[in-house]
């Protein structure tokens, strides 16, 4: 085992630096858990989930490793951050992996708190930078104030313990180049770090200057070496209020998601979504929650992810009413749809959420979900654990990285999925005329061979119309055809009910002797 140790002088002269502690590569392993996989309607929606590459788990026997964020690297490879009590000098240990694009470890380092043993630490964030090396966003805190037999984040801050956001720069091997506090962050946390475009860093989290009051959410912006350009807080002295994601929008400013209105007792938290422009001055906020009442103790809604989306609007994962939740908005932040209980599931909770190639959107919490563009559920694979990383890939596939067991004496585990399979994608619409005609588009990838169709109509006076055609058509991929029945005869309401696939369609009309008028 080689150990490297960087020391330097902090701003505020109460920290100290991380060092970098190499770990051999015999702590990876390949996972044998079982994964559970469902499709939505794969004959007209295309939904067939991918097919499992390879998984590969990280870390040492019987102790607690987890990942919190993953991202593919520009060689193909992949960035995985979360902690380690496996190595490293303290209870929770930041810790760094980096992969080939097979999953193999390349190198990993961990760090720690001005050499403290007592100072513990977890990376929530971690992005690659422009130069190839890696921003780290970073919390440390004093474990020996924490119950030691569990891996909780802590919150409430007047308990007379030290946590802070720290922010480490790395190079392209993950060894540190400088790291910061900062003033009025003395006691906070940090959830997310992301490169600007002027080449500094924007990052948000929970906490406030002393351990008095409430802590409130924090917006953080600093110059390319990590130095204080401006720090901006939100929320009230009664309630706690925290940031756990910020994206640099396409406008020149910035969007945060997080959770507002939580005092713990009587207020469990609010959905909370925070548009500034680029000096940090609110442009506007929203705030979303459930319909039900309190029902149980625990945090009730929160915002975990945001992303901006192709339309300008923004993608929200988190909970609500304590069910998973996928919400969608557009450019002012009004709600357009929201999906929740997310897959109908209790225990699936929205850790992180992305927008894909095709217009869907991809989902983590336990397992993966693909949705369509409107949040309607495409494919499912159901994982007996929490994922909080995800991505899609270069190639088309997905990456997403979490705990063997939950983040309580697990492994860091890391499945990389490959590119939904080929699939037809199939739509239709139902005209009248002399019979009826049905046109079948297939706007998929794949040709669509042995689809079923039926049409029945009934109706006219004295309901004297009571007629089914069906049959099967194949359509090619890119293509278009029209279904066409023998004329009907009648006169009077009537009632087409079509199906094509899984999919059906009921149509009303009149019936004017040969000819069929639809709405």
């Amino acid at each position: 085992m080689t150990t490297e140790v960087v020391k330097k002088s902090m701003a505020i002269g109460m920290l100290a630096l991380c060092f970098g502690m190499c770990i051999t590569p015999c702590i990876s392993g390949t996972s044998k858990q079982q994964l559970t996989i469902s499709d939505g309607h794969p004959n007209l929606l295309g939904g067939i989930p991918p097919e499992e590459e390879w998984s590969k788990t990280f870390g040492g026997p019987d102790k607690d490793d987890a990942a919190y964020d993953v991202q593919q690297t520009t060689d193909g490879g992949f960035i995985v951050a979360g902690y380690a009590k496996s190595f490293g000098i303290a209870l929770w240990n930041p810790w760094l992996i980096k992969t080939d694009s097979d999953g193999i470890m390349e190198w990993n380092k961990t760090y720690d708190y001005y050499s403290l043993p007592s100072v513990s630490g977890r990376i929530w964030s971690v992005e690659q930078t422009m130069d190839g090396g890696y921003i780290l966003g970073c919390t440390f805190f004093n474990a020996t104030l924490l119950n030691s037999g569990e891996a909780r984040q802590v919150h409430t801050m007047n308990q007379g313990f030290i946590s802070s956001t720290v922010l480490i720069k790395t190079n392209a091997q993950g060894n540190e180049e400088w790291n910061r506090t900062y003033p009025g962050l003395n006691y906070s946390w940090c959830y997310c770090v992301r490169q600007t475009s002027d080449g500094g860093y924007i990052a948000t989290g929970g906490g406030n200057a002393s351990t008095e009051g409430s802590p409130n959410l924090y917006l953080l912006k600093t110059h390319q070496d990590g130095t204080l350009q401006w720090l901006k807080t939100f929320g009230t002295s009664d309630m706690d209020e925290e940031g756990h994601m910020v994206q640099e929008i396409a406008e020149s400013g910035y969007i945060v998601t997080g959770m507002s209105d939580c005092n713990y007792v009587s207020a469990w938290g609010k959905i909370w979504l925070l548009k500034t422009d680029a000096s940090g001055t609110v442009v506007w906020d929203k705030k979303y929650e459930g319909t039900n009442g309190q029902t149980r103790v625990g945090l009730e809604n929160y915002g975990n992810s945001v992303q901006q989306t192709r339309d300008s609007g923004y993608i929200i994962a988190g909970a609500m009413n304590y069910l998973g939740c996928l919400l969608k908005t557009d450019a002012n932040g009004n709600e357009t749809w929201r999906k929740t209980p997310f897959l109908t599931d209790a225990t699936f909770f929205g850790y992180a959420a992305k927008q894909t190639t095709d217009g869907g959107y991809i989902a983590t919490g336990n397992g993966l979900v693909k949705t369509d563009s409107s949040g309607n559920e495409a494919w499912n694979i159901t994982l007996p654990t929490p994922f909080t990383g995800t991505q899609q890939t270069n190639d088309g596939g997905y990456i997403i990285a979490g705990s063997t067991t939950g983040y309580y004496n697990g492994d860091v585990w890391l499945i990389k999925f490959g590119p939904e399979p080929e699939t037809p994608k199939l739509s239709f619409t139902v005209t009248g005329g002399l019979g009826v005609h049905v046109k079948i588009k297939n706007n998929g990838t794949a040709n669509a061979t042995g689809v079923t169709w039926q049409v029945h109509v009934e109706g006219g006076i004295l309901h004297r119309l009571n007629q089914t055609v069906n049959g099967t058509i194949d359509v090619a991929a890119g293509e278009t055809k029209t279904m066409k029945t023998n004329m009907f005869f009648g006169l009077g309401a009537i009632q087409v009910t079509v199906m094509v696939g899984d999919e059906t369609k009921i149509v009303e009309g009149t019936q004017v002797l040969l000819l069929s008028l639809l709405k």
